[in-house]
């Protein structure tokens, strides 16, 4: 009985201590093109901001998964954006 519980004991403690609760932080970072003055011209806008959300929950391995979806890069004609995100605790 002991050679059962013991394993299982071990087990259930290490489930449990693998959910937390993780936080992402993305720093996009991109340049829009827009007519600004009017005059027929596209002019470059580069722009940058930082966003964090929470993984709950989560072991490392789902954490960081998730971080690495949000992480992306896009263009869209002249327009461009790069979003990179990193896994926090």
């Amino acid at each position: 009985m002991k050679k059962i519980i013991l394993p299982l004991a071990l087990l259930t403690l290490t489930l449990a201590s693998c959910k937390k609760d993780y936080s992402c932080s993305c720093i996009e970072t991109g340049v829009d093109y827009y007519d600004m003055d009017f005059d027929g011209v596209d002019e470059a806008h580069p722009y940058s901001y930082t966003e964090n959300f929470k993984v709950k929950e989560a072991t490392k391995v789902q954490a960081q998964s998730a971080c690495n979806e949000a992480t992306i890069t896009m263009q869209d004609g002249l327009d461009n954006y790069e979003r990179k995100c990193d896994l926090s605790k």
